[in-house]
């Protein structure tokens, strides 16, 4: 019997016996196994995790507290010295120092913040507080709270890192402070304590500073002082054992004196060679000069021997006393310029002196900041779809590049 082919175009071949039935009947398209298969990746990879995340920050998350302070660090700026602080002496100068604007210490400010930063800063906190009761309260959740009993000093720097943050704004200079903990009143009473250290700190620069500055003009000043007593005992010395206050001086007199002694001799011997003209040798004025003269000359070698002491002359006694009065003018005018350089490196001192400004003190958080579950539950579940829609193109491509 002969086998007619199929009269309507919707009739399948299988129908007229040309194709096996079981050929006939395909197989789901390939499209479809596609999208069931990203379906089910997708809800496993990333709409699970979601869930996971979004629960744990809805119920059993704990509340964290956010304590706020800001502050900077500042220094007593200034630019050179007023003449009329210089006028007003010590005084006046005190007075521009505080009178002068303070502007922020850049320097300062990224030293404190990375002290903040560092094991430091949480060593001296363990000395005023319990860090690890803070973050282990009984209300804390187990992935957030401090794992650790006893952590050693690295854990403790890590996790103080996560819930103490501290930022620099280089325009303003102001330094942020930002605390986290289970309880309003451990944050607050945590970056109270910070911010105690910090000024502590700030106090340090400021003191080594001023040390450092005085150290050198108080050392020339002692020095200074040293050689004023080293002159003035020089020269007590030397009047002792000339027995003289001021061999210049005497010097001057003793030569004013031969010189008047040495006058009166010239004229009595012109007054002696007068009356040898008319007088006999025995006249008893004759004997009266030649008395007058001989005395002059006795007169002038002793007061030519009270300026001669054995082989030392008046000269060099004069020499010697004028050094010694030169060293102890040049170690006054070394000790008053000392004693100027200590007050104006003691002005510097208080001009470079650093300090904190607060200019918002911690508060008292009343309602959770952290965790923030919404913000986080997005985050989450945008960027774990993106990753699994550039994973999935990556699979797609690879398949349809191996096909």
């Amino acid at each position: 019997m002969k086998l007619s082919p199929p009269t309507r175009p919707s009739e399948p071949l299988a129908a007229s016996g040309l194709i096996p039935p079981a050929v006939g009947r395909s197989a789901a398209p390939p499209g479809r196994s596609r999208r069931f298969g990203a379906r089910w990746w997708y809800a496993l990879l990333v709409l699970l995790p979601t869930l996971l995340v979004a629960g744990y920050y809805s119920f059993y998350a704990a509340d964290l507290y956010e304590s706020e302070a800001r502050f900077q660090v500042r220094n007593r700026g200034g630019g050179g010295a007023n003449p009329m602080d210089i006028a007003g002496g010590r005084t006046g100068a005190m007075a521009g120092i505080f009178t002068n604007a303070s502007r922020p210490a850049t320097e300062e400010s990224r030293a404190v913040a990375a002290w903040i930063d560092s094991h430091a800063a949480v060593t001296a906190l363990r000395r005023e507080l319990d860090l690890v009761e803070i973050w282990r309260r009984p209300e804390a959740d187990q992935l957030s709270m401090l794992w650790w009993d006893e952590p050693q000093l690295e854990w403790l720097l890590w996790y103080f890192r996560r819930r103490v943050n501290i930022s620099f704004d280089p325009e303003t200079g102001v330094m942020t402070l930002r605390v986290l903990s289970f309880r309003p009143g451990d944050s607050q009473l945590l970056a109270q304590q910070v911010l105690r250290l910090s000024e502590e700190l700030v106090n340090t620069f400021s003191a080594r500073s001023i040390a450092d500055t005085l150290r050198v003009a108080h050392d020339d000043l002692a020095k200074a002082e040293r050689r004023v007593v080293a002159a003035r005992e020089a020269l007590i010395a030397f009047r002792e054992r000339e027995q003289a206050f001021d061999p210049q001086r005497s010097a001057t007199g003793a030569v004013e004196t031969i010189g008047r002694l040495e006058a009166q001799l010239t004229q009595s011997r012109a007054e002696l060679q007068e009356r040898r003209a008319f007088m006999r040798a025995d006249n008893p004025q004759i004997q009266v000069l030649n008395n007058r003269i001989a005395a002059l000359q006795q007169q002038i070698a002793t007061e030519r021997s009270r300026v001669t002491r054995g082989e030392e002359r008046l000269t060099q006694q004069v020499a010697g006393y004028e050094r010694l009065e030169l060293e102890r003018m040049l170690a006054d005018r070394e000790l008053a310029s000392a004693t100027a350089s200590l007050e104006s490196a003691r002005s510097d001192a208080l001009r470079q002196q650093v300090f904190i400004m607060r200019v918002a003190d911690p508060q008292l958080p009343e309602w959770p900041r952290y965790p923030r579950a919404t913000f986080n539950t997005f985050t989450v579940f945008v960027s774990l779809s993106v990753l699994f829609g550039i994973g999935w193109l990556l699979v797609v491509s690879a398949r349809e590049h191996a096909s």
